[in-house]
């Protein structure tokens, strides 16, 4: 401790005196906004001609140039869908401007158009040295996406695990589950209440309420928390303070065929220079839909959710914002899982504070405290096997914690320091009536019993231009501990089953993860970036307590291991940008990641563990397997935004594989006879090869944009022996659709999706309970989406 201490004395006496330095130097900083919203805008590219340096705006709009000497400066202002701005200043020695410039939006209304090129998957060309991808509102409205999960699997190298009509489970890279920090607004975290994962973080929150979605891909974006896979962050909508007082109306209602599924969303919109608001609520009431083979999927959902949020600006500069949202889903159907869901009730409260421009040194603070709550019911009444016993689960899981976090100005660079926390508790169980047998007792059994995870971090992010070169740092350590009540099973008749013991349920970890990234500038368009990273992340809930329950993709009980140990995944990204005015923009990516203690399962003796569901081959225990490797590449194209006629082009692929995997021999019976080790064997649900290709032409202006979109995936062939994996045929799948402006209040969009009824359905997705039936995607589905603004 005293060493810890030490330095971080050292430290701050380090930072105290640079800071010092740094207030004698003259700079320009300033934020960039929109005129119409007054929101800041992220990716603005400033050109500072005499010095022949150009900087971009972070996510709060702010920018700066420092160690300038005096002068007459011309800054140029440029971002795709908005007009350029030019602006002079004079600079005496020791001088420090900060300016406030407002961008007009384009005569072609591209106000949502996201920075180098509209591509539907989000596509950027980010000074970050690996791989940022980012959704936008104006590609949800355009789409026909039941929730966030849906929406991201068309973007590249995401995909995600389909177990009915709704909430699927992202993947990315391959990497799923715990692997990923999902979060909304920047630290607000979501533990879902399902073992079987029916409801991931991504399912709690209406993709209509989301301004943006931001994919970080690796173990570098160490700010947003433990970092191993990628961090999913969801940004909610928001509205900032404006000189005048203004109120408006958003609505967007639409319908989709095949599904006769219906879906409205409105908000309320208003403020003034010191307070604003927002006040919004839709639902959803999906039916099941017919696939290719035009066999029924049951499928049908209905959701609704609400959400207010306020905000509050006592002095310049420093801005309070309290949020409160509840989302409620009901008889949500889940054909690949044992149970359906029957109820789920969603809580989410957050309340933030951002002080900005603090001083030349300190340019933000920020802090949040937040409170996610759910309460998750499910029950197996539309299962054949109901009429002899039902089982009604019900769980209560609760996440809440905060973060706080410092920049610093700081020489020619900026530093974040801060920490985060983050609490879990879970608790539940499942009742089964034995229908058949009345005379037995009601049956209870745990599948958490109280347990609790504790995360405390402790982060630091630097980042500094150096002309041609742009360096980033980051560092974090957490202090990980979990425990639960004694986690005991029983049965009627023979009393005690499994006993973890009560001195084995409790784990304590310090996990250090580390990343540094590179980016060489050539010229103005073109750069090469090299990534490192080192992301460690405890084992979760589901791994560590669950208990005796068909969870994964196989048909074995799986049953928690308290005693597991840290994940880590040592990552590289080498990144290829290039970006130009006629040739449009270019990005490839490839990366190799090493996990260390990769957490899958292995079978458990049946002398040791029974099974307690029904129809499953026996019980797996997670376990740390050794080393695992996965490896791939990404490439993005985008013609450039100013040609009527555009082409967007994407491609993907990940090759991962464990180091050694035991597989069990089974007889016709299903029972185990014998082992065998495989060397380099197959991870299990890692997407195949694919690659899309969209073009669109624009009509008058771009208000009339009519787009075609194929999508074409590989054969899977490359599964894990071990877990018995099964092969999926390639497939080809076209969409259509057309984009309508009428003026700033009205929007159209309307298309089809699978063109042409095509039957297929993704390596990823689960097969149908009780069966080796795949669970087949939707086939032609014809949508319409009307949007206004008021």
């Amino acid at each position: 401790m005293n060493n810890i201490r030490q330095g971080v004395l050292i430290l701050l006496m380090a930072l105290y005196a640079i800071g010092n330095q740094a207030q004698n130097m003259s700079s320009i900083t300033g934020v960039v906004s929109n005129t119409q919203n007054n929101n800041p805008i992220e990716n603005a590219e400033i050109y500072l001609s005499e010095v022949k340096k150009n900087n971009f705006t972070d996510h709060n709009g702010h920018f700066k140039f420092t160690e300038l000497s005096d002068n007459n400066y011309t800054l140029l202002v440029k971002h795709i869908g908005f007009e350029d701005y030019s602006v002079s200043v004079k600079l005496n020695q020791g001088e420090h401007k900060e300016l406030a410039i407002k961008l007009n939006p384009s005569s072609q209304n591209l106000e949502e158009i996201i920075i180098e090129g509209e591509a539907d998957k989000g596509l950027i060309i980010s000074k970050l040295p690996y791989i940022e991808t980012r959704v936008i509102k104006k590609q949800v409205e355009e789409n026909a996406a039941h929730d966030v999960g849906d929406f991201l699997r068309s973007s590249n190298n995401i995909s995600g695990v389909r177990k009915g009509g709704t909430q699927i489970d992202p993947v990315v890279r391959g990497f799923k589950y715990g692997q990923l920090n999902v979060q909304v607004d920047n630290g607000l975290k979501i533990e879902g209440g399902c073992p079987n994962r029916m409801d991931p973080a991504t399912g709690h929150l209406e993709i209509e309420e989301l301004e943006s979605i931001e994919i970080f891909k690796g173990p570098y974006a160490l700010r947003f928390g433990p970092s191993f896979g990628g961090v999913v962050n969801m940004k909610t909508i928001s509205h900032n303070t404006t000189d005048t007082a203004h109120i408006h109306v958003q609505a967007n209602t639409g319908y989709e065929s095949n599904w006769n599924g219906y879906k409205s969303q409105v908000a309320f919109n208003g403020g003034n220079k010191y307070v604003f608001f927002n006040l919004s609520g839709g639902f959803k009431d999906y039916g099941n839909y017919k696939d290719g083979n035009n066999n029924e999927v049951k499928s049908e959902f209905s959701k609704y959710n609400y959400r207010g949020k306020i905000g509050v600006r006592p002095a310049t500069n420093h801005l309070l914002v309290l949020n409160y949202e509840q989302s409620y889903g009901y008889d949500i159907l889940f054909p690949t899982l044992p149970m359906d869901e029957r109820e789920d009730d969603t809580q989410l409260m957050s309340f933030d504070y951002s002080g900005t421009k603090i001083s030349n040194t300190v340019e933000s603070i920020k802090f949040k405290i937040y409170n996610s709550d759910v309460k998750h019911e499910m029950d197996n009444k539309n299962r054949p096997f109901s009429d002899t016993v039902v089982s009604i689960s019900s769980i209560h899981a609760i996440n809440q914690g905060g973060r706080t976090e410092i920049n610093l100005s700081i020489g020619k660079g900026d530093m974040a320091l801060g920490a985060d926390y983050e609490q879990i508790k879970k608790d539940g169980e499942r009742i089964k009536n034995m229908i058949m047998q009345p005379g037995l007792p009601v049956k209870k059994e745990k599948l958490w019993n109280n347990a609790l995870i504790n995360n405390v971090g402790i982060f630091g992010e630097y980042l500094i231009n150096l002309n041609t070169f742009e360096i980033i740092g980051a560092a974090r350590i957490d202090f990980n501990e979990a425990k639960s009540d004694e986690i005991t099973i029983k049965h009627p008749t023979q009393g005690e089953i499994y006993n973890y013991g009560t001195d084995s349920i409790k784990s304590n970890f310090t996990n250090f993860s580390i990343s540094m990234g590179i980016t060489k500038k050539f010229n103005k368009g073109f750069s090469l970036s090299l990534a490192l990273g080192r992301g460690v992340r405890s084992p979760d809930m589901t791994e560590r307590f669950i208990i005796l329950l068909p969870i994964g993709y196989d048909k074995f009980d799986y049953l928690g291991n308290p005693q597991l140990k840290p994940e880590a995944n040592n990552q590289l990204d080498i990144t290829l940008k290039y970006v130009n005015d006629k040739a449009g923009l270019f990005q490839l990516n490839g990366f190799y990641s090493l996990v260390n203690e990769y957490i899958t399962g292995k079978i458990l003796p049946p002398s040791e563990q029974k099974p307690l569901s029904k129809d499953v081959l026996g019980v797996k225990q997670f376990y740390n397997a050794g080393n695992a490797q996965f490896r791939g590449f990404e490439f993005s194209y985008a013609t450039p935004y100013q040609l009527k006629f555009g082409a967007q082009v994407f491609a993907s692929y990940t090759y991962a594989t464990l180091n050694e995997a035991q597989q069990y021999v089974l007889n016709d019976q299903g029972d185990v006879v014998d082992e065998v080790f495989i060397k380099n064997d197959a991870l299990t649900e890692i997407p195949p090869m694919e690659s899309t290709v969209i073009l669109y032409y624009k009509v008058n202006k771009g208000k009339f944009v009519p787009k075609l979109k194929v999508r074409m995936v590989a054969a899977q062939n490359h599964v894990s022996e071990a877990s018995y994996e099964q092969t999926t045929p390639g497939f080809v799948v076209t969409s259509f659709l057309l984009n309508y402006t009428l003026n700033k209040y009205f929007k159209v969009s309307a298309g089809v999706n699978n063109l042409f009824n095509t039957a297929y359905y993704e390596h990823l997705n689960r097969n149908i309970i009780g069966s080796n039936y795949n669970l087949y995607e939707p086939g032609r589905v014809y949508y319409v989406n009307l949007i206004f603004n008021i």
